[in-house]
């Protein structure tokens, strides 16, 4: 057990957590009358709370852990999850994010509310909340691996210990806390990916080349380049392209910090904040996963020969190689990051819950007190819940895109209905149609039956959606699109 490790990384969770969490909570009694400020900030985040928040609610187990995991398997190549995320920073701050505040909408179901009316509202919320939690199972399961890798704790206690911080992140101050304690871990985060990068390059026996060298003697020269072979392109490049940005780009995750911005404006300008400090992130952990690859393919890790495999070969790494305090560093930003998608991604389901269900449905008269107390105990649910579950531990990034391929027909439907045509019936049918061909490709195992591995469900999803949404849009009556009508009425 790494006890000093441990002691400081915990030391400084619950000193940040507590401390900016109890200050805001208590601004929050004093100003009890402030409309969604629990969920939402009150909707005055600025450029610089909402850039770096975007950046970090969506720099999680996928980067970090997930990226060393599949650079470990495919090289460079990992590092286009990073650039997908890029992609996905211009589409939430430049399209979706500045159209749902311009709108002023509480949550993605209460826009589709207002494109479609109450039943497709209803119907999203059922799905984007789990669709959440799914992301929450998986960055409670990194979190995990980080605590077992300082303590060589039981999987299991590493969650729980992990879960406990990450529910403490958010249900203290809601969305301002984790806003402001973004802060402080974004620059303790790109502090120890940089120290942690100079110190891997200083602490390898024979430097980067000597990992090159191996790597190429191992048969796996092709993974010293980023575009690493045509499967991998077609297979996982372009599809985390089309996952990131159509999930993110119209789900509550990626759109809750926009609709928490003080101003549509503010959520354009975020772009130069969210796009560096997220997009940057995975090349520094593909580094790190492909020098796990040759020490543990040598058996150095444990000592005793065995293999540790792509999930814990990183984080035994670093604590082989690199100093004491560097490890700190890392671990702690490690830390941060994952707990700041954690709770971002307990938020929004309780933020859909509370809203969408409780208010929309149970009772519409909830006061906001009544709903931020639903709120944090939504929180508490589905946190508890991640922790149970993270004890399955399928392949982050693979996994995470799958979850995405379930909001395409959501992000194609939410375009057509803001600028073109309303028809809740065809944004309906388009919904469950591209969720039935996604199922029935992937998990019911068509894809393979056919020999198509490599056609990932994103291209299944985009196809279906499009074809589906655009045929029946056209062809079945409806209102004009949201923004079209609201042209018309200025008009008149």
């Amino acid at each position: 057990m790494h006890l000093g490790i441990l002691i400081a990384v915990i030391i400084y969770e619950v000193a940040t957590i507590l401390g900016v969490g109890l200050v805001l909570s208590r601004q929050q009694r004093k100003q009890a009358a402030l409309e969604e400020g629990f969920s939402l900030a009150g909707r005055k985040l600025n450029t610089t709370h909402v850039g770096i928040t975007l950046a970090l609610t969506m720099l999680g187990s996928a980067h970090i852990w997930g990226t060393t995991e599949n650079a470990y398997s495919m090289g460079s190549t990992a590092v286009w999850f990073g650039i997908a995320c890029a992609v996905m920073m211009v589409v939430i701050t430049q399209c979706t994010g500045p159209w749902i505040r311009r709108i002023g909408t509480t949550t993605v179901p209460d826009l589709f509310g207002k494109l479609y009316g109450g039943r497709t509202r209803l119907l999203v919320a059922c799905v984007m909340a789990p669709l959440v939690f799914g992301c929450l199972c998986l960055e409670t399961q990194c979190i995990a691996v980080t605590f077992v890798a300082l303590t060589g704790w039981d999987y299991t206690l590493g969650a729980i210990v992990g879960g406990v911080f990450g529910i403490l992140y958010v249900t203290l101050a809601g969305m301002k806390e984790v806003s402001w304690l973004n802060m402080i871990n974004a620059v303790l985060m790109y502090a120890g990916m940089i120290v942690a990068f100079i110190a891997l390059f200083i602490y390898l026996p024979d430097g980067w080349q000597g990992v090159e060298t191996e790597l190429v003697d191992m048969g796996n020269g092709w993974m010293t380049s980023i575009f690493g072979n045509p499967q991998l392109i077609v297979g996982f490049a372009i599809p985390s392209i089309l996952c990131c940005t159509f999930f993110q780009g119209i789900s509550q995750m990626g759109l809750q910090t926009a609709i928490s911005a003080d101003s549509v404006k503010t959520v354009k300008k975020s772009i130069w904040l969210a796009g560096g400090v997220n997009g940057n992130f995975c090349i520094i952990p593909a580094f790190i996963g492909m020098a796990a690859l040759v020490f543990d393919a040598k058996g150095v890790l444990t000592g005793d020969g065995s293999v540790l495999g792509a999930m814990f070969s990183s984080p035994a790494l670093l604590l082989k190689l690199l100093p004491t305090w560097v490890v700190f560093l890392v671990m702690a930003s490690f830390l941060g990051a994952l707990l700041s998608t954690f709770a971002m991604a307990s938020l929004c389901p309780a933020t859909i819950f509370s809203h969408d269900l409780y208010a929309g449905l149970l009772k519409p008269d909830a006061t906001e007190k009544e709903r931020t107390r639903v709120t944090r105990i939504v929180i508490v649910v589905v946190g508890v819940a991640a922790i149970c579950l993270s004890n399955f531990q399928p392949a982050v990034v693979s996994t995470i895109n799958w979850i995405f391929t379930w909001a395409f027909p959501m992000f194609f439907m939410a375009i057509i209905g803001l600028f073109w045509k309303r028809s809740a019936k065809a944004a309906v049918i388009t919904m469950f149609s591209s969720w039935a061909a996604n199922v029935v490709w992937t998990t019911l195992g068509l894809q393979t039956a056919l020999g198509a591995d490599i056609i990932h469900g994103a291209y299944i999803a985009v196809a279906v959606s499009l074809g589906v949404g655009c045929t029946l849009t056209a062809a079945l009556p409806g209102k004009p699109g949201y923004f079209k009508a609201e042209k018309i009425e200025e008009v008149a």
